[in-house]
């Protein structure tokens, strides 16, 4: 009770309170004439780097020995050691957020040597953070060919005051290794001093879409904020195509097919199986289509589709044109036959 009576001589308008009854110096905690303790802003983002200033002000006259010392129930203090106010009577912290959102108490303490004089608490909120305030992820393309070899740039851009200076890319399509579907995540990519990584993302060879996710490293890898892209894989359809047939004669009669095969292929990567190819059998005399296809098969892992094509008893005997074309495209290949009786 001795100790705490001292505010008394410390402060100088508490003598007037005290007077007047307004102030009980047995208590530690002191009103705002006294001991004022803001926070600006009183609610920053939970993201691990915000700060509020901790101001705390003391009413005295006295050139005693006075310290000031601040300590939170969360975030982190710039400095919990006790500072001496100036000379308008204050001493200010910063209080730097934690990632998880939270109201926290920040207590300052007026001393004289180890001697509590007055405290007061302030709250402070640390909100939910928004996301694309921390990382934000953007690419090249949105849409790119399954060749298993197209690729897109992944770029995210981590906000340069966050103290997480490393992201991670995860896909659930493609691949972060040109021929290794397997390589679907990228840990701890480094960003740049202007907080920028970055990452290459591979087509696989199957149509579809992937979900692109890149998340901040934390503290001793902890998870932290994370943005999310669609990439969609369109179906990679063939650049140039090849025909062959066997045999290259047939007598109509015979009732037996040629074996036809077209081989697709493009200038990067590989066509999508299950490309579909059309076959027609045009008479070169007289521009009548005859004959039928059978067994057709869409293209396999080879890049090959197959089809049997049989003349009929009654095809025109000469030569004809057999064309394989790839519907939405403008490939497409010619072989001549000569069908006998």
């Amino acid at each position: 009770m001795i100790v705490r009576a001292r505010l008394l001589v410390i402060v100088a308008s508490l003598a007037v309170l005290a007077a007047s009854g307004c102030y009980d110096p047995n208590r530690v905690t002191a009103p705002d004439e006294v001991l004022l303790l803001t926070a600006t802003p009183d609610s920053i983002p939970a993201n691990g780097f915000s700060t509020a200033r901790i101001t705390a002000r003391v009413t005295t006259t006295t050139t005693r020995s006075l310290s000031i010392a601040f300590t939170s129930s969360g975030g982190t203090i710039s400095t919990t050691t006790g500072q001496k106010p100036d000379a308008a009577g204050e001493a200010s912290v910063f209080l730097t957020s934690d990632s998880t959102p939270k109201t926290v108490s920040v207590t300052a303490e007026v001393k004289e040597d180890n001697n509590v004089l007055a405290s007061r608490s302030v709250t402070v909120t640390f909100q939910q953070a928004s996301a694309d305030s921390l990382v934000r992820l953007t690419t090249s393309s949105n849409q790119i060919d399954a060749d298993g070899a197209s690729s897109v740039i992944l770029r995210a851009e981590v906000n340069p005051a966050s103290p997480a200076r490393a992201v991670s890319f995860k896909t659930t399509g493609g691949s972060f290794k040109l021929g290794d579907p397997a390589e679907i995540a990228k840990d701890n990519v480094a960003a740049s001093a202007d907080g920028v990584a970055q990452a290459q993302l591979f087509a696989p060879a199957a149509a579809g879409t992937a979900l692109v996710t890149v998340t901040t490293v934390g503290a001793n890898g902890a998870q932290g904020f994370s943005a999310s892209q669609t990439i969609t894989f369109n179906p990679a359809l063939p650049d140039f195509a090849a025909l062959t047939a066997t045999p290259l004669s047939i007598s109509r009669a015979s009732g037996n097919p040629i074996n036809l095969v077209a081989k697709l292929s493009r200038s990067i990567g590989t066509v999508t199986r299950g490309t579909r190819v059309d076959f027609t059998a045009v008479n070169d005399d007289t521009g009548q289509s005859f004959g039928r296809f059978e067994n057709l098969n869409r293209s396999d892992d080879t890049e090959k589709a197959t089809a049997d094509f049989v003349p009929g008893a009654t095809a025109p005997v000469g030569l004809a044109t057999i064309t394989a074309r790839v519907p939405n495209t403008n490939v497409s290949v010619q072989i001549k036959l000569d069908v006998t009786n």
